[in-house]
């Protein structure tokens, strides 16, 4: 992950170094965002299994509110690029029988994504992207002992998956915009860790509709 990280902060950089060089415009990104998960092993095996056997009241892992950071680049009127990192909130908790279980899926998602806006005359742009991430779980899953003491394991993993867009960008005022985007992500984490342990048998999967509403600042132009 800090690898990654380390990555994404290059590509942010190069991006940045080559603006003035190109006339580019350059900014900043941030957004709200609306996800849906297809978690379906994890709410059948887990969720729907504790729920029918044991008593809890987990509810599925579907959708989540969440939000993000992003680098923009545009090197021409027409071409976007953008490096961002989005947190994705993926948990669910029980507190049957007044005890509090939780399985906390929590992801982190670096994202490169490259866009064409149509030629327009007004004040909206809209348009076409794609793109890769990269997604690592930061998650746990946390539950009482026979003594009531909470234990903890560790959930991780990691993949690189690639996601489609349309975009759509409103100029208010020189230097401000409105965004928005929606679109689709596929993320498939095959082998989950748990305690640092790969599972073969075990998914993670966070694709899904990915919807965004956000307000992106650039410098000024030399």
């Amino acid at each position: 992950m800090r690898r990654m990280m380390l990555m994404v902060i290059a590509a942010a950089w190069a991006l940045t170094a080559a603006g003035p060089a190109r006339a580019a415009t350059v900014g900043g990104e941030v957004f709200g965002a609306f996800n849906t998960y297809s978690m379906d092993q994890v709410n059948e095996e887990f969720v729907k299994f504790l729920n029918d056997s044991a008593g809890t009241n987990f509810d599925e892992i579907s959708t989540a509110f969440g939000g993000g950071l992003a680098l923009r680049v545009w090197p021409t009127p027409s071409w976007m690029v953008s490096v961002g990192w989005e947190p994705l909130f993926a948990s669910t908790k029980s507190d049957a029988f007044g005890v509090e279980i939780e399985l906390n899926g929590n992801a982190n998602a670096f994202q490169v994504t490259g866009a064409y806006f149509f030629p327009t005359q007004g004040n909206g742009k809209f348009g076409l992207g794609a793109g890769l991430g990269y997604y690592v779980i930061a998650g746990e899953f946390t539950a009482p002992d026979t003594t009531g003491t909470p234990t903890t394991i560790d959930i991780g993993g990691s993949t690189v998956g690639f996601h489609f867009l349309g975009l759509a960008e409103w100029t208010v005022s020189p230097g401000f915009g409105v965004t928005g985007s929606a679109g689709y992500r596929v993320a498939k984490i095959e082998e989950t860790e748990f305690d640092g342990v790969k599972d073969p048998n075990s998914e993670t999967d966070y694709s899904g509709l990915m919807l965004r509403a956000g307000l992106a600042f650039y410098l000024p132009s030399k």
